[in-house]
């Protein structure tokens, strides 16, 4: 049997013009005019922050939203490999759906609701539903993980409504810095991995360059993990209120662990064979590859017109491509009785290429005492994808 799906996705153009809600009211304190005197002028250039519940300056507290903020001091310190993990402790978040040794996925939902979809510096990680075409993101390349909760559409289009997780970069930083790491560990753990970032001379370019190489043996026998990533980035400070960001993400996951499920029986349920060992491989080793490829290059374009606008576009084109040999069961494919199981060989072979843009124009403006965070934005997307099912027997 042989299941072909070549399609562009949806064509999706959102406008959200005008969206004036009073989100902090303060009273505005009158300074007394005083003499005015000489002060040395400082000037302080850097990056201005935008929260992932409003595209705006808020800071999380000031957002009539829940939100939770995992820095990535707390991902290094959890020794988190990816972003299932990363949510483990997040309230209101179930992950790893699938199981933990199913790592090929990010599979979660936030108050309920599934979400397949997850953000990458406030775009979209574009993939097909329903098939096994998903980007992922490594933890080594993040600042932080942020978790909204509530809905999202108003700025993000069609979102399930429980909410959704935007994962942050790592940016380029003036101060010289590189950390270089070597690890070992449970089930032939090898990593290496380089993380340097400074400027560039005395030009008005900072640097960042991230790179990993990481092997393991899966938690089920017969199986393997293995993935490499490279994401150089660049800011070029072009003036005091100017700011141009180029950034690639590059990752080849040539081994991704094992997904197939385990019959109940002899697991869960008494078995008149004895019980299963959970590191059974009830896959075919014969027939088990999962390869998949992942490139992102993009742009982020911010610039502050004064205190008050301010306008950013951010630009990501994406590339990923997948290989697959697994096998699957159905219920009755398991005979209890004798522990035989037959099973279904199946292959997926995945391609997909789109391009994702966001435009911000942000302000605040005051009225009388209360201080307006206004929004106007326009996005756009375009995905094609190829998809070709094969079934042997």
């Amino acid at each position: 049997m042989t299941i072909q799906n070549s399609r562009p996705l949806f064509v999706r153009t959102s406008l959200a013009c005008a969206i004036s809600i009073s989100l902090l009211a303060s009273l505005q304190t009158v300074a007394e005019e005083t003499e005015s005197s000489d002060v040395e002028t400082i000037s302080v250039l850097g990056k201005a922050y935008r929260n992932t519940a409003t595209k705006t300056s808020l800071e999380p507290e000031e957002t009539p939203q829940a939100i939770n903020v995992i820095e990535s001091e707390t991902l290094e310190a959890r020794g988190v490999k990816s972003l299932n993990q990363a949510l483990r402790y997040t309230p209101g978040v179930v992950t790893e759906q699938k199981g933990s040794s199913v790592t090929m996925y990010d599979t979660f939902n936030i108050r309920g609701f599934d979400v397949s979809q997850s953000y990458y510096d406030g775009l979209v990680l574009q993939s097909l539903a329903g098939w096994n075409l998903q980007p992922q993101i490594d933890p080594i390349a993040l600042q932080q993980v942020e978790i909204f909760k509530g809905p999202t559409s108003v700025l993000y289009g069609a979102m399930p409504p429980g909410g959704m997780v935007n994962m942050i970069a790592k940016s380029p930083q003036q101060e010289a810095n590189t950390d270089i790491g070597v690890a070992t560990g449970s089930r032939n753990l090898m990593e290496a991995s380089i993380d340097s970032t400074g400027q560039i001379g005395n030009s008005d370019l900072n640097y960042r360059f991230i790179a990993l190489a990481r092997k393991q043996d899966g938690q089920v026998d017969h199986t393997e993990e293995e993935r490499y990533v490279i994401a150089p980035s660049i800011d070029w400070n072009i003036s005091e209120k100017t700011l141009l960001n180029l950034n690639i993400y590059y990752q080849n996951d040539p081994a991704m662990g094992m997904n197939s499920s385990m019959p109940a029986s002899g697991m869960f349920v008494d078995n008149p064979n004895g019980s299963t060992n959970p590191n059974t491989f009830v896959g075919d080793k014969n027939w088990s590859t999962f390869e998949r490829e992942v490139f992102l290059a993009g742009y982020k374009f911010e610039h502050q017109f004064n205190s008050n606008w301010s306008f950013l576009q951010n630009f990501r084109y994406m590339k990923a491509d997948l290989y697959q040999e697994n096998t699957y069961h159905t219920a009755d494919q398991f005979d209890p009785a004798t522990g035989n199981l037959d099973r279904t060989i199946y292959d997926t072979t995945e391609k997909s290429e789109g391009i994702v843009i966001d435009n911000q124009l942000s302000a605040k403006v005051m009225t009388g005492d209360v201080e307006h965070n206004i929004l106007f934005g326009l996005d756009y997307q375009k995905l094609d994808g190829n998809s070709l099912y094969n079934e042997y027997g």
